[in-house]
């Protein structure tokens, strides 16, 4: 009950905004999609705010936040109870429940939220909670200053506070409903093109269950690529509604909102709706030089509010250009060998399948070709054109995006312009055949495209990403209650790429939910730009992941890095238990479930 109370609570400012400034004519998948980004979106811009005036956020400031939208909630309610709400709420509701029902069932295996990146987005989450708000440094866990983008680890923060669920356990759970939430908010862009609910149930629903992703995102803990792609399809809604109304003021608040939380939510999902926004300007250009007509009403009801989003994001984005010229180099570059790499084109048919997903694109280009004829949707479909290009493996390189960034969110345009494609591409044949025979055969595709989709979704989680388990949860709490605070673990590990270590098991999860400083203290140590630090930690990376015994090499790093225990999973990693029984200077403290703790006397 609490954890719902929680989530009722994350949505309290979405739903102020909407009882208040929303477009009530709008039916409640709309509605829904836009409560769930405009929350993130106002709690993400909360911690910002508090963090630039460097303020902590206490329990009383929570009371008060908490207190201030109830408020607006009731009052709202009073206010707007016959227009706000209709019977197509229930109709969203149920079919949230089932998005939501399907999401944590596919996570129904998981004790921590899986594979690298989770990691550091809990240990993120934890420093902000421990902070009380957003930190300028991850101090004492990691050096170097923190600059990233943080609206799920604002929005987690906050939910495991009002939820009582440990931060691991609130990524786990906030993540799979922001997953289901992704649904909505495709619906909502799919029924701002399409003007038609069916054609918006549809995406979502393809969203959900015929394609790979963002479900997949799971395996690989890309939350906050995750939160990016809820906010964003809701931005873009929002964009056409202002575009094509751009007389009601107050939409303008709402898609200033929503671009500062798309900005703020991840780097990427900031480009994709920058590139939108430009889409669309030039069509503007054009259509205005053929009419020699420029119609600044249209143009600045998109520019002020992007700009509005842009200059309540400033502060942060000052942060992230200060920090990031360094590390970071924008550059565009072509690889002109890269395009006939097979193993490249596997990767890419991997991320926009399984089958059910070729359909979907198949679809996707169908209603792109239409959707470039009607100049309402023109901009969407170049939009998606553009991304479904920069997508394939050919060697262009965006920097610092790779082509399969641009394959991890193909699925918001293609659902989205699949959905619209069906519908037009039954129109073709209702001359020929009967309108109920089309309707039976769409319904058949489509329910044949999901469930086939969801056979393949079924068990989305790859066995080979899951680092921790019950035993090393066992483990990891006997750590947190028989271990000093400023312990050292040696942790087995592996290389990731880039000159990175990661560990291997459980042990990698000793840092993000103990405290406790570990080797390879998650992929996000080089975040910080310290070269020096880097540099070290890749080094004592590289030993531990070599050593087979308790040999010279062994007693070196455990000099060099001050280590004092051991973390070690049977079957994973180089050194193991029983290649340590025999060594003088090493004492077993704790063994259940093949996890064994030692302590270097």
């Amino acid at each position: 009950m609490r954890v719902a109370l929680a989530f009722l609570a994350v949505c309290l400012p979405g739903l102020a905004w909407w009882l208040w400034l929303g477009d009530h004519k709008q039916d409640g998948g709309e509605a829904l999609a836009r409560i769930f980004a405009v929350s993130a979106s106002v709690i993400t811009l909360g911690a910002l705010a508090f963090y630039t005036v460097r303020l902590k956020i206490t329990p009383l400031a929570i009371g008060l936040f908490l207190s201030l939208f109830i408020g607006l909630v009731l009052t709202g309610l009073i206010h707007s109870w016959k227009t706000a709400f209709n019977k197509t709420w229930l109709i969203a509701l149920v079919m949230l429940a089932i998005f939501t029902i399907w999401r944590i069932w596919q996570a129904r295996e998981l004790v921590f939220p899986n594979w690298v990146d989770s990691q550091h987005h809990v240990l993120i989450i934890r420093k902000i909670i421990e902070n009380g708000g957003l930190p300028s440094t991850l101090e004492p866990y990691l050096p170097g200053p923190f600059y990233y983008h943080f609206a799920f680890h604002a929005v987690t923060a906050f939910f495991s506070a009002l939820s009582g669920l440990a931060p691991e356990g609130a990524v786990l759970v906030l993540g799979q409903v922001i997953n289901a939430c992704v649904g909505i908010s495709v619906y909502a862009l799919a029924k701002a093109i399409g003007k038609d609910w069916r054609i918006g149930a549809m995406a979502a629903f393809f969203v959900t269950f015929a394609t790979k992703m963002p479900g997949y995102y799971l395996t690989w803990g890309r939350y906050t690529l995750l939160t990016g792609v809820m906010i964003l399809p809701v931005a873009m809604a929002e964009v056409m509604q202002v575009k094509d109304r751009h007389e009601h003021w107050w939409q303008m608040t709402g898609l200033t909102l929503l671009t500062a939380g798309t900005l703020l939510s991840h780097y990427f999902t900031a480009f994709l709706l920058a590139l939108f926004l430009v889409i669309l300007a030039l069509l503007w250009l054009v259509r205005s030089l053929k009419a020699k007509q420029f119609q600044w009403k249209e143009l600045a009801a998109l520019a002020l509010p992007a700009l509005g989003g842009l200059v309540l994001v400033s502060r942060w984005y000052w942060r992230v250009f200060r920090y990031s010229l360094g590390v970071f180099h924008p550059a565009v570059t072509l690889s002109a060998g890269a395009a006939g790499d097979v193993n490249q084109w596997h990767y890419y048919w991997t991320l926009v399948g399984p089958y059910s997903g070729y359909v979907v694109l198949a679809l996707a280009l169908i209603g792109a070709l239409a959707s470039l004829f009607h100049q309402k949707t023109r901009g969407l479909a170049l939009w998606a054109l553009l991304v479904a290009f920069l997508a394939l493996p050919l060697g262009l390189h965006i920097a610092p995006f790779r082509s399969d960034h641009f394959a991890l969110v193909l699925f918001l345009p293609a659902c989205s312009l699949a959905a619209l494609g069906l519908e037009w591409a039954s129109g073709l044949f209702r001359r020929p055949w009967p309108p109920a025979g089309i309707s039976a055969g769409i319904t058949a595709l489509v329910v044949f495209m999901l469930i086939f989709g969801a056979q393949q979704t079924w068990n989305v989680v790859n066995p080979d990403t899951i680092l921790a388990d019950q035993a090393d949860l066992a483990a990891l709490q006997w750590i947190d209650t028989h271990t000093p605070q400023d312990a050292r673990f040696f942790i087995n590990t592996t290389p990731w790429g880039y000159e990175l270590y990661r560990g291997v098991d459980g042990g990698a999860w000793i840092m993000p939910y103990t405290g406790r400083w570990s080797l390879a203290p998650t992929i996000f140590y080089t975040f910080g730009g310290d070269k020096a630090f880097k540099a070290q930690m890749s080094a004592w990376g590289e030993k531990a992941a070599n050593l087979k015994t308790c040999d010279e090499d062994f007693w070196g790093l455990v000099q060099e890095a001050d280590l004092q225990y051991l973390y070690i999973r049977k079957g994973k990693g180089s050194l193991q238990a029983d290649a340590l029984r025999d060594c003088t200077g090493l004492k077993q403290l704790y063994s259940a479930g093949g996890v064994s703790i030692w302590l270097i006397e």
